[in-house]
C-alpha cells in the first residue's frame, strides 16, 4: 500500500492545452529539464512538469523518503489538475510513475518510463545509491537529491505487482544507459500486461536529455494507445 506522507505541494509549470501529459525528471534534474525535452507535444497536449520533492523550487520535508512518497506527491498534484493524465517519467520519475500507476490506477491512462527496472536492489545496488547520497552531502548538494538517492536504494521489488498495471505503457531504453542497462528494462517491460519496448540507438540513461525526440514520439504513441485501451474496454 502506498504510504501517506504529510501533504506537500510540488512546484510546477505548464505549457499548451489538450490532454494532460505529466513529465517526470531524473534524480538532480527539475521539471524545466522535461518540459524543455517535450515542448514540441504543447502543441497538442496540456504538459505538466513538476519538480519532485526535494528539486527545484519545490520542499524538501524530512527525511527517510520511499519512492511511494514520490508517487502520492504526483497524485495529488495529478488529482488537483483534474486527474487522468499520461504520465511521462525518467530514472527517478520512471519510478514513481510505476508506482504512482500501482498505487493510484485511476489518475494515469497510459505510461512512458525509461531508465528504470522491475527488480529491488540488490546488496551492491543499496550501497551503490547510499554511497552517492553520502557524497552529496560531503560535496555541499542538496539534502533532497541525497533523500531521493536513498529512496531509490530501497525501493521494493515489483515484478509481482506489475501485471496490476492495466493502461498501456512503452519502456525506452537508452542503449548505453549503465545504470539501468537495455537488458533490465526489457525485463521490466516482460513484467507488464502487453508493454510495448524499444531500445534507443546512441542514447544513455536520460533521454530527456540524451534523445528528446524520443520521448515525444512515445508520448504520442502513448497517447494513440490510450484511446484504443479505452475504446476496447
Amino acid at each position: 500500500m502506498p504510504s501517506l506522507p504529510p501533504a506537500i505541494s510540488l512546484n510546477h509549470t505548464e505549457r499548451g492545452r489538450g490532454p494532460m501529459v505529466v513529465a517526470l525528471h531524473d534524480l538532480g534534474r527539475s521539471g524545466d529539464v522535461m518540459l524543455r525535452a517535450l515542448k514540441p507535444l504543447t502543441k497538442r497536449f496540456r504538459v505538466v512538469a513538476p519538480d519532485l520533492r526535494g528539486h527545484g523550487d519545490s520542499p524538501t520535508p524530512a527525511g527517510p523518503w520511499s519512492i511511494d512518497d514520490f508517487a502520492s506527491d504526483v497524485s495529488r498534484l495529478i488529482a488537483a489538475e483534474g486527474g487522468d493524465a499520461i504520465v511521462v517519467g525518467v530514472g527517478l520519475g520512471a519510478a514513481a510513475g510505476l508506482t504512482l500507476a500501482l498505487g493510484h490506477p485511476g489518475l494515469v491512462n497510459a505510461l512512458v518510463v525509461s531508465g528504470a527496472g522491475a527488480r529491488a536492489e540488490d546488496i551492491e545496488g543499496q550501497e551503490r545509491w547510499a554511497r552517492m547520497a553520502r557524497m552529496l552531502r560531503e560535496r555541499g548538494g542538496a539534502e533532497g537529491v541525497a533523500l531521493a538517492a536513498e529512496a531509490m536504494g530501497t525501493r521494493p521489488d515489483l515484478r509481482g505487482a506489475l501485471v496490476q498495471i492495466e493502461p498501456p505503457v512503452l519502456v525506452l531504453a537508452g542503449a548505453a544507459d549503465r545504470a539501468y542497462p537495455p537488458t533490465a528494462q526489457r525485463e521490466l517491460a516482460h513484467s507488464l500486461p502487453g508493454a510495448r519496448f524499444q531500445q534507443v540507438a546512441g542514447a544513455g540513461h536520460d533521454l530527456s536529455i540524451d534523445r528528446p525526440s524520443e520521448l515525444v514520439s512515445a508520448v504520442q504513441w502513448a497517447a494513440s494507445a490510450r484511446l484504443h485501451h479505452a475504446a476496447a474496454a
